[in-house]
């Protein structure tokens, strides 16, 4: 059975329309995220170009209907109101036994695909205010994870510290930054140090490459858009692999990077094969090597990484494997493919054969701690 209160480490909320046309610095206004009216449905667009519909209009519904009764495009009249209202965010979740959540955004997360990076830098911080002004409804429940551009890692951390002062309780980089900048680049050095002193975790959400614009919904490019679904943990495993072999971790032992979305199977052959790759091929240049001789690419995963779930049974049973310790749920409420309202029916199911002390973690613990919930607070 499930462990009470349940604690969502990827949850999100719906922007309203006139989040950025309000929000952001004047002479952004004109490139800004905004809203258009078309047939189907209303649209964001950025910068002049089409991004996604609305969320958050269907949550639910994937347990009633066939997935090809499920909707592409909506209005923002038809998104559910506790998307928006912090108040009714709060009461609903609440209804499927969540009592915390860890709060990401929706269209937002399209802003690491804008390729000016002063519009990418001011959507981001117009979207920290908000998130932060939401959040103020209850801070002890409501956690949010401020936006970065780390084009410019200094700017990065100016906004890193801001965003702190606002109370927002981590922040979220790139999945995929351009190729020339990966990772383990020494630019990022300031960024690392950074996190650590402001006691902010960093995580890697789907659907944040840097090294693209928006998405342009075009029949042509389908057949990508689904790909980029059943291939998602390819660009975190690139990215969360550059930090490992560059010593990253081992520099800043107490750096926090999760993986947000990305579910859990690919972590135990992610993690044989860094292994494999620092005990058994033959070095490659300047590959970098560990101050403690016995130390393993998989050792720094386990001690500074975390991962974000959903629905995945099979990633559970190798736990061991990942470290138990890493995991913690999430119910990517509201979006379409959310577990609302049956988190506490779905979190039974896929946690059955584990036991209650593990589910504890996964289900609570582990995203409590990271984040700083008191759970005596969240007792219903």
């Amino acid at each position: 059975m499930a462990v009470t209160p349940l604690i969502s480490s990827d949850s999100h909320i719906i922007e309203p329309p006139d989040l950025w046309t309000e929000r952001i610095e004047p002479e952004f206004r004109e490139r800004a995220p905004r809203v258009v009216r078309e047939e189907g449905g209303d649209w964001w667009y950025i910068d002049g170009k089409p991004s996604m519909s609305f969320l958050g209009a269907q949550t639910g519904d994937r347990f009633e209907k066939d997935a090809t009764e499920l909707m592409l495009e909506a209005r923002f009249e038809q998104v559910r109101p506790a998307a928006y209202d912090p108040r009714r965010y709060l009461e609903e979740n609440a209804s499927d036994g969540v009592m915390g959540q860890v709060l990401y955004p929706s269209e937002a997360l399209m802003a690491y695909g804008i390729p000016d990076p002063a519009l990418c830098s001011a959507a981001m911080r117009a979207y920290n205010d908000y998130i932060a002004e939401f959040c103020s409804e209850d801070r002890g429940r409501l956690k949010g994870i401020a936006l970065l551009n780390v084009d410019d890692p200094d700017e990065a951390v100016r906004e890193l510290a801001r965003c702190r002062e606002l109370g927002l309780a981590g922040a979220m980089i790139s999945v995929l930054p351009p190729a020339d900048r990966g990772y383990d680049h020494p630019m990022y050095e300031p960024l690392w140090s950074a996190a650590v002193d402001l006691d902010m975790p960093l995580s890697m959400h789907v659907a944040t490459g840097r090294e693209r614009a928006s998405v342009v919904a075009q029949e042509s490019t389908v057949r990508v858009s689904e790909a980029a679904f059943y291939l998602q943990d390819h660009f975190v495993r690139k990215s969360l692999g550059e930090m490992i072999f560059a010593g990253v971790f081992e520099r800043h032992p107490k750096l926090r990077v999760g993986s947000i979305e990305h579910e859990v199977s690919w972590v135990p052959f992610f993690l044989f094969q860094m292994d494999y790759c620092y005990t058994d091929r033959p070095l490659r240049g300047d590959w970098h090597r560990f101050a403690d001789p016995d130390a393993r690419p998989s050792h720094f995963f386990r001690s500074n990484c975390f991962v974000s779930f959903q629905e995945d049974a099979v990633g559970l049973r190798v736990r061991d494997v990942v470290g138990v310790r890493t995991l913690m749920w999430g119910s990517d409420y509201p979006h379409t493919e959310a577990t609302f309202p049956r988190s506490r029916e779905i979190t039974a199911e896929i946690l059955a054969d584990v036991p209650e002390d593990e589910q504890a973690l996964v289900l609570r613990d582990n995203v409590a701690r990271l984040y700083g919930f008191d759970l005596d607070a969240l007792a219903p």
